[in-house]
């Protein structure tokens, strides 16, 4: 049985730009013998669909998606542990995230307590697939990214993501998520791809990041599990952006 609570309790000394980011990464995140059975289990490219030029996604809003997980004992249990209520609330508490609250809870009798939910996403990016640098939509709380690539995924793969800061202040208050021209930030941090690796920040006003440009021409296609934290009402969310945002 995993323990995802002790998984982040090591690491909470470890939470970068706390200003922007409440930033976390962890390497080899779970048993290597589980990790392998998991991406050797992971969906097959036909359960896909094209989301965006970055990506091609399989969200558990897929009808397909629960069968697959039932299928998987041990997707299915790792899908389970990142749902319990105590790691969730954990992760609140770990991000800084307040005013919220997960599944059944006395706060929802608090009126301005808003309710959560996770949402999870299977993602393969292939040859050429990008992001440019954006926030994330508004409705979004938390991200975590869990890699699934390759063990000889280097930088030369691209697929890394970059965090920034704005070189101006006025683009400070982004939570609409307007995407960036990256002339106007500065890099702060550079997360290459690796199996078994996680990383999670929460959404703020300026937490900005991209992913860079995945050349896979020669390999497998850069693989990851994504678990969003989002406000579940869509009401909830502080602003209101064009386009709705997973990356």
């Amino acid at each position: 049985m995993l323990n995802l609570i002790e998984k982040f309790k090591k690491n909470i000394s470890n939470i970068l730009y706390k200003d922007r980011f409440n930033f976390v990464e962890i390497d080899d995140f779970i048993d290597e013998n589980l990790f392998n059975d998991l991406r050797n289990n992971f969906p097959n490219e036909n359960f896909f669909y094209e989301h965006n030029d970055f990506a091609m996604s399989f969200p558990d809003d897929n009808e397909k998606f629960e069968k697959f997980i039932n299928e998987n004992e041990n997707w299915k249990n790792l899908i389970k542990q990142f749902q319990n209520k105590n790691f969730v609330e954990y992760l609140m508490k770990f991000f800084g995230i307040n005013n919220v609250y997960y599944k059944n809870s006395w706060k929802k009798f608090i009126p301005f307590f808003k309710e959560s939910k996770l949402l999870f996403c299977f993602n393969i990016s292939k040859n050429g697939g990008f992001s440019l640098p954006h926030t994330d939509s508004s409705r979004k709380l938390i991200s975590l990214v869990f890699f699934f690539v390759d063990d000889n995924w280097s930088k030369n793969n691209g697929g890394f993501v970059n965090l920034y800061k704005p070189i101006d202040e006025k683009f400070e208050n982004n939570w609409r998520n307007q995407r960036i021209d990256p002339k106007n930030l500065t890099l702060i941090k550079t997360i290459i791809p690796k199996k078994n690796k996680i990383y999670g920040f929460k959404k703020t006003k300026n937490s900005y990041h991209s992913v860079e440009k995945v050349m896979s021409e020669n390999t497998n296609p850069r693989k990851v599990l994504m678990i969003n934290l989002i406000y579940a009402n869509e009401t909830d969310s502080p602003y209101k952006e064009k386009k709705f945002l997973f990356f």
